[in-house]
């Protein structure tokens, strides 16, 4: 079962230090990945960009690749094409669309966390007090034209987008301009996550689209669990496992290590009846293309 753990690569690790308590930081996190043996991980933060901080790590542990990302939320520059610009440039392999101040999320947890399921280390910024959360429409439904020019500049570095924490109706109009705009790598964040919580046949309509579905082990445990074994295994099959990745999306308190909560997805689906040729596609395979590895 480890074996499968050698040459993986996790997208989705949240990893201290973070506005958000966490159970690793990000030395931490790359440490226990090249233990295992693993390729790559990817370092997600809600408020800042993480690049400069996988550039020092990846120095520090060799053997495994580390890579930084941003995620467009206020604290990072919102929807600002100068963010993404200097991400890019500083080796941001994915872009995030929103995660908490998406307005999608502020709608449904609150503003700024996880309602009680998940609150920031320190008071919730006064800021919040005069927006509304950031969608990626305008209120003709059409692409936000700061979302147009990051889209461009994804296409252009050809580099990752994730769609995150938008409504179904946003994340699908996005995944099509993307398409069109030229950009290669899509990942639906977490899908089965209880936000966005996309049903199956928009799951197959958005893999036909090009995406590659994102599951993630944090979504089958509490407080988020949003998803079984079984259900996980009926999606995968109902996508196809050559549009699908597997990441941990691990780090918070409630939760193992990425490491570990990644051994324990590929565990879970193994013994719901996914093959190991199928996990390697899913951990290995496809996220190592999604990274230009």
């Amino acid at each position: 079962m480890l074996r499968l753990l050698e040459g993986a690569c996790d997208l989705h690790i949240h990893a201290g230090p973070s506005m958000f308590a966490r159970v690793v930081d990000a030395l931490q996190a790359a440490e226990q990945a090249r233990d295992a043996g693993m390729k790559a991980i990817v370092l997600k933060n809600h408020h800042e960009g993480s690049m400069g901080k996988a550039t020092i790590v990846k120095r520090v542990v060799e053997g495994v690749e580390v890579f930084g990302s941003i995620v467009l939320n206020y604290a990072a520059g919102g929807l600002n094409p100068f963010a993404v610009d200097s991400a890019i440039k500083l080796g941001a392999k994915i872009i995030f669309m929103p995660t908490v101040d998406a307005r999608n999320h502020i709608q449904f947890y609150g503003v700024g966390q996880y309602g009680k399921k998940m609150q920031l280390t320190s008071a919730i910024p006064k800021a919040y007090e005069r927006v509304q959360g950031i969608t990626v429409l305008k209120d003709d439904g059409e692409i936000d034209p700061a979302v147009a020019e990051i889209l461009g500049l994804i296409a252009d570095a050809d580099v990752a987008l994730a769609t995150c924490h938008l409504t179904i109706p946003e994340l699908k109009r996005l995944v099509r301009e993307a398409k069109e705009t030229g950009v290669k790598k899509i990942i639906v964040s977490h899908a089965n996550f209880e936000m966005p919580n996309i049903p199956i046949d928009d799951q197959v309509q958005l893999a036909e689209m090009g995406a590659h579905i994102e599951h993630a082990f944090m979504s089958m445990l509490p407080p988020w669990q949003s998803v079984n074994v079984d259900q996980m295994v009926e999606r995968i099959r109902r996508v196809g496992p050559e549009h699908c990745i597997l990441s941990s999306d691990c780090g918070k308190l409630t939760g193992p290590t990425p490491v570990e909560g990644l051994r324990m997805l590929y565990q879970l689906l193994l013994e719901g009846g996914i093959t190991e040729k199928e996990i390697e596609l899913m951990g290995r395979t496809n996220p190592s293309k999604l990274l230009n590895m």
